[in-house]
């Protein structure tokens, strides 16, 4: 899991604030692509402001009448923005009957009012944490990899030994573990954790636990939040540092 420096510098400061105050972080739960999410908060910072003096109809007939997909795109970010309890009762709709190409649009249209809805509805500020896996909770949705040192699958031995501690150190930290599975010389664990852990020490723990026992796994990190992995990118990134 690589982070530039300012990107540290930023999760570093909610994970103070999550730990602190709690109840100013809010994880949103919706599982779309790290890019999608770039490009909706991106159009959000430039969407047109004539739009907020259009009538909240005109905007939704415009959008049941267009065809094209970027303009699509704008008429969802500007309902979005106007966090109005009858916007995002038609987003709710829309994301009932809408193309699928347009679905996940859609979805961050109607969570982003939601989320603008309720911060003026209770007149306090949050801090809204998104990822490509979502969360639920405090926690943040990530997948990390234990990669065995050996070519073969591994053992129903190792297995057990590192779904123990997978459980301990997930549980010792206020962590779900949602699901581990098998591919070749790879675990691939799904969990749940709360923002203000530190998911590299974490999983180094883990490792670190887990090597007692006949020292089997690798000690290459790779974490992430964004998407699934495929066991092809797997190869090539455990590949690489085994051969460095």
């Amino acid at each position: 899991m690589k982070l530039t420096g300012s990107h540290e510098k930023i999760l570093a400061q909610m994970r103070q604030i999550a730990l602190k105050h709690p109840e100013k972080i809010r994880i949103v739960e919706t599982n779309v692509d790290a890019e999608v999410q770039l490009e909706f908060y991106s159009m959000m910072q430039d969407v047109d402001k004539s739009y907020h003096d259009t009538d909240l109809p005109e905007i939704f007939g415009q959008l049941s009448d267009c065809d094209d997909m970027q303009h699509r795109k704008k008429l969802l970010v500007a309902i979005a923005s106007t966090g109005e309890i009858e916007a995002y009762r038609f987003l709710e709709k829309y994301l009932e009957t809408c193309d699928d190409d347009i679905k996940k649009w859609a979805l961050l249209a109607c969570q982003q009012c939601q989320m603008f809805l309720e911060s003026s509805l209770l007149d306090e500020s949050k801090i809204y944490v998104a990822s490509g896996l979502g969360g639920k909770d405090h926690r943040l949705r990530y997948i990390f990899v234990l990669a065995g040192k050996k070519k073969e699958p591994f053992s129903d031995f190792e297995k057990k030994v590192m779904e123990n501690e997978v459980k301990y150190y997930l549980e010792k930290s206020d962590s779900v573990s949602e699901n581990i599975q098998y591919d070749g010389k790879y675990a691939i664990c799904t969990a749940l954790v709360p923002l203000h852990e530190d998911i590299v020490e974490l999983v180094q723990s883990i490792i670190d636990e887990v090597n007692q026992y006949g020292g089997f796994i690798m000690q290459s990190i790779f974490i992430t939040n964004e998407k699934l992995v495929s066991r092809e990118a797997l190869d090539k990134m455990f590949d690489s540092d085994e051969n460095s």
